[in-house]
């Protein structure tokens, strides 16, 4: 992906895995049907649908973000060597990517922002990485953000604890310790975090999930999270993904979110769409479509 320009944002990308084959659409998206992609044809395939496979093609990436000082990264994969017994594609991995950072100009110590839209195994993974036998922060000049309701949902000691063998171990090797490094800053509500960055809470995944949305020189972006994991939810808000802890509340964000992209013509970031990983919106009737950018 080439650098995106948002104003005086710089936006790039560096992706850990590709999943080209995709995962099964009734899986990923148990309402999904293949008449509402068949008229839509043109801009799904081979975007995010692989005809060969009938899969839902998806991405993990982390979304690279400069603005003036500020070198943001929002979401942060699988991360390497972590045991994910419950979750194949994510388990003790050693995939280059802070090879992947270098290669769009960014070093972990030159990292001042990481953003996690929630704390899903994919979007937590490299907030740390093993040295010497213990996990330590990977991005050790960074103050990390995370939604103050999600870490109470994947806390233990929390009364809003909810556990998921999916999510096995993610607390302790990927969250925890940046918390006790001092390193986490708690989000809770719609905060703006300057003039340029704000944070809104996108319940529905997670009841803790937040996006970011960012404005320079009138120009907007969206950085969706798991909002919407594959395109086709744009053509069918209502239709929430498999691993939604609310599918109606999802449905519901997923929508007020959609409707902020298509007004504000502002460049919409989910967390797994494919190459080129970002598109725009405009309404379609009571839908929308959408057009890779």
């Amino acid at each position: 992906m080439k650098t995106k320009k948002v104003g005086d944002i710089s936006i790039d990308v560096a992706v850990e895995m590709g999943i080209d084959d995709g995962f099964p659409a009734n899986m990923l998206v148990p309402s999904f049907d293949m008449a509402v992609l068949e008229a839509h044809r043109d801009i799904c395939v081979p975007f995010c649908f692989n005809p060969a496979t009938g899969g839902l093609k998806l991405s993990i990436h982390t979304w690279v973000v400069r603005v003036g000082k500020e070198v943001i990264l929002i979401d942060t994969c699988n991360g390497n060597d972590k045991e994910r017994p419950a979750f194949e594609l994510a388990h003790k991995l050693n995939l280059p990517y802070l090879e992947k950072l270098a290669a769009v100009g960014v070093k972990p110590e030159d990292v001042t922002m990481v953003m996690c839209t929630h704390l899903h195994v994919d979007h937590c993974g490299w907030n740390t990485q093993l040295k010497n036998g213990k996990w330590v922060p990977t991005f050790p000049n960074a103050r990390y953000i995370f939604s103050k309701a999600e870490y109470e949902q994947w806390n233990p000691k929390s009364a809003s604890y909810l556990p998921s063998d999916i999510n096995m171990n993610v607390f302790e090797d990927s969250v925890l310790p940046v918390v006790e490094a001092g390193l986490v800053d708690f989000v809770e509500g719609d905060r703006d975090l300057n003039e340029t960055m704000r944070v809104e809470q996108a319940p529905g995944h997670t009841f803790g999930s937040i996006v970011l949305k960012m404005q320079s020189k009138g120009q907007h972006a969206m950085f969706a999270g798991d909002t919407m994991h594959n395109a086709v939810q744009i053509l069918r808000p209502e239709w929430s993904s498999g691993f939604c802890n609310d599918p109606v509340m999802s449905a519901q964000t997923r929508r007020r979110l959609l409707e902020f992209c298509a007004e504000k013509n502002a460049l919409l970031m989910p967390a797994h769409f494919p190459p080129p990983h970002a598109v725009r919106v405009k309404p379609h009737g009571e839908h929308f479509v959408f057009s890779p950018e």
